[in-house]
């Protein structure tokens, strides 16, 4: 009876500590960007790591007043030392043909000061 409340117990300390990794795996930003334009769009920006962690932007556009997906870039940041540090960063997502678009950006990684932007070349 023990042994089976004793499994019970490392169980459910296990599912606790994998919902909340999976959870705080990736942070959603308040920062929504509105771009008209076609090409290629450049994500830029600046943040202090601690350890690694990688910067997305998906890119939506509204159709019926809906957002549809249409394409997603990201970039793995590790700061220069291996430790923490600030990290410049680029990366650009290619091909979007002429619309206005949406660019909802989101992070994961112990990630602080974020300052993010973006703009057809």
């Amino acid at each position: 009876m023990k042994a089976k409340r004793l499994t019970i117990l490392m169980l459910s300390a296990v599912m606790l500590f994998m919902f909340t990794s999976i959870a705080s795996a990736t942070t959603y930003l308040n920062q929504t960007d509105i771009r008209t334009g076609q090409g290629s769009l450049k994500v830029s920006g600046q943040v202090y790591v601690d350890g690694g962690g990688v910067v997305i932007a998906q890119v939506y556009r509204t159709v019926n007043g809906v957002d549809e997906y249409v394409k997603m870039g990201s970039n793995v940041l590790s700061p220069p030392s291996g430790g923490s540090g600030t990290v410049i960063f680029n990366f650009t997502i290619n091909d979007l043909p002429q619309d206005t678009y949406k660019i909802k950006y989101s992070y994961g990684g112990n990630l602080s000061h974020l300052n993010i932007n973006s703009y057809f070349l």
